[in-house]
């Protein structure tokens, strides 16, 4: 991340070619469910079971690309997950997930697909 070219293993994987690596939404999905749903929500709108409890509401992650001039930040949104694009803005609860998911482009990708099929 950080401008750095990923290349995950390269004859295993290469970022962004999911489908040959046999990964798909619904892995997403499930990374989703596992890491975000609890704070974001099952629709992504910040509205988890979880986020009364924060001190602010957790980010509407549907409008992401409505606030982005139409297109899906794809980039800002893997390293805010990851925490390399974190400013004082975000907070503390939100884990860095770096560590969590492995740092693994392979859960990574697919999870930021899956944010990105909740535009609305």
């Amino acid at each position: 991340m950080r401008g750095a070219t990923r290349v995950v293993l390269p004859w295993v994987c290469v970022a962004g070619v999911l489908v040959s690596c046999g990964l798909t939404l619904a892995d997403g999905k499930s990374t989703y469910e596992e890491n975000c749903q609890q704070c974001h929500g099952v629709t992504g709108m910040g509205d988890g079971p979880f986020a009364e409890n924060l001190f602010g509401p957790p980010s509407d992650l549907t409008v992401l690309a409505r606030n982005n001039g139409g297109a899906f930040p794809a980039q800002y949104v893997t390293d805010v997950v990851d925490g390399h694009a974190r400013s004082d803005a975000f907070s503390a609860a939100m884990p860095e997930f770096a560590q969590t998911l492995g740092g693994e482009e392979l859960r990574l990708g697919p999870l930021v697909d899956y944010v990105e099929s909740l535009q609305r």
